[in-house]
């Protein structure tokens, strides 16, 4: 890795990274932000990039996203259509805990809708980081239990009614309908585009009204 990735991704780690070790932990051992540094990498991503396909869990990474959006989708044979299963942003951490843990087949594509930078770890990396620094093990967790929590917050929105589930993922993600196609978003909140697109204008206007 070159010492110009090198320093993007330290400083990167020190801004957004770093402060969740020292909470969870106390404080960060210099040989393990070191180790962290040199087995991962930098990728600058373009709209419509893909940065990971379904396949075998060995081939997959850890990814913060310090920019860009991006979706998560499988193609689902009974109903032939994509399934959207997570809109990411900003600052967020995707890992396939079946695939890392137990060694599941990935299921999901991972492609960008806006360009953004992200930091990525390959599971093979992030087992070593593990076994040699095991004070890391408390932020690892709680990453796997962040994605378990967004994962239940997801399955209760599925269960409210198409306004709740609209209104709810625009509060959540600020100005997102304006910066990608809305045909992701009706798939992630599992509802069509023509509904979506009703129930964003009367948002819109309900919003107005109380402004």
């Amino acid at each position: 890795m070159n010492i110009d990735k090198q320093e993007r991704i330290k400083s990167i780690f020190r801004r957004k990274i770093l402060p969740v070790f020292i909470k969870l932990n106390g404080s960060v051992p210099a040989e393990l932000e070191i180790a962290i540094i040199e087995k991962s990498n930098i990728i600058t991503a373009v709209k419509d990039q893909y940065i990971a396909e379904s396949g075998e869990a060995e081939d997959g990474h850890l990814i913060y996203f310090e920019s860009g959006i991006a979706r998560c989708y499988y193609y689902d044979a009974t109903s032939d259509k994509f399934i959207v299963t997570r809109i990411t942003k900003k600052d967020d951490v995707l890992i396939d805990t079946n695939a890392y843990l137990y060694g599941s087949r990935q299921t999901d594509n991972i492609q960008m809708l806006e360009s953004g930078t992200l930091i990525t770890l390959s599971y093979a990396n992030l087992k070593l980081l593990l076994a040699e620094f095991q004070t890391m093990y408390p932020t690892f967790l709680y990453f796997l239990a962040e994605r378990e929590k967004q994962h239940s917050a997801y399955q209760h929105l599925l269960k409210s009614s198409v306004e709740e589930r609209v209104k709810i993922f625009l509060a959540d993600n600020p100005g997102i309908a304006t910066r990608i196609n809305n045909d992701h978003i009706a798939s992630y909140l599992d509802m069509s585009r023509t509904t979506f697109s009703s129930a964003y204008a009367k948002s819109r206007a309900d919003n107005a009204k109380n402004s």
